[in-house]
């Protein structure tokens, strides 16, 4: 960075967690909405957006963590709890939306805009939710590209998930369009994320509050997160392998 600028430098292994969760996350809802569209698409798409939305959230905010500055960092609780709200919302209401009638192209799309909405509103009121000796600005045409990956990305993501949902695919070929879109979606939000991240630039403030700094902090996010996180997939496991179990018992009473 120059003109004063703060410099900082990534962590690595945050990175990797941040689009592991991302990737995680997107092929556990596919799932998991795969299986109860069978008995109930609006419960599938509570379960797509909903388990989605908040593996987005999750992503993003190890994702920020993993952006190591040179000052102390806290995030303020109400900010960092209403952009997780946003995006479990907007990712609910895109899944609904995308699973109330037939897939069509408009349809998909309308799902698109409004889950890259939802993950570019989560994501800046995120970064809004840092507490900082710094004052942040966003340089503009990284900013416009974050939002146009988020939308076309997820879009993209909307369409294979129509087809995993929709399609009469053998098994094999199920699982790897599932893999595809889950990886699409994963890397679609990372993308997104690190676009957005080298959009904002901080500048020192001229008020030296040194360790003054009153939110959670960042480590503490941390072991939250991955807990939740935790929670969720062993979570959606059993679900899942419950459900198979059960088919597979139906199956062979039926035999």
């Amino acid at each position: 960075m120059n003109d004063g600028m703060m410099t900082y430098h990534w962590n690595t292994i945050y990175i990797v967690l941040s689009v592991v969760i991302a990737v995680s996350t997107s092929f556990f809802a596919l799932e998991l909405a795969r299986r109860l569209r069978l008995n109930d698409a609006i419960w599938a798409s509570l379960s797509l957006g909903g388990v989605l939305g908040y593996g987005i959230w999750a992503m993003h905010f190890i994702g920020m963590i993993a952006m190591q500055l040179p000052t102390n960092v806290a995030y303020r609780l109400p900010l960092t709890a209403l952009s997780g709200v946003l995006a479990i919302g907007f990712l609910i209401a895109a899944s609904v939306f995308m699973f109330r009638g037939k897939a069509t192209p408009l349809r998909i799309l309308g799902s698109g805009v409004i889950a890259g909405t939802g993950i570019c509103l989560m994501h800046y009121l995120g970064m809004a939710a840092l507490e900082i000796n710094a004052v942040s600005s966003y340089r503009p045409v990284p900013f416009a590209v974050s939002v146009l990956i988020a939308v076309g990305a997820a879009t993209v993501a909307f369409f294979l998930f129509s087809r995993v949902m929709t399609t009469a695919f053998s098994a094999g070929m199920r699982l790897a369009v599932q893999i595809g879109a889950a990886l699409t979606m994963g890397v679609a939000i990372a993308g997104m994320h690190y676009t957005g991240m080298a959009a904002v630039q901080f500048k020192p403030s001229v008020m030296n509050i040194g360790d003054q700094v009153s939110g959670t902090d960042p480590q503490n996010l941390v072991y939250m997160i991955v807990g939740v996180t935790l929670v969720v997939f062993v979570a959606t496991y059993i679900f899942i392998l419950a459900d198979q179990l059960s088919s597979r018992s139906a199956g062979a009473a039926s035999d």
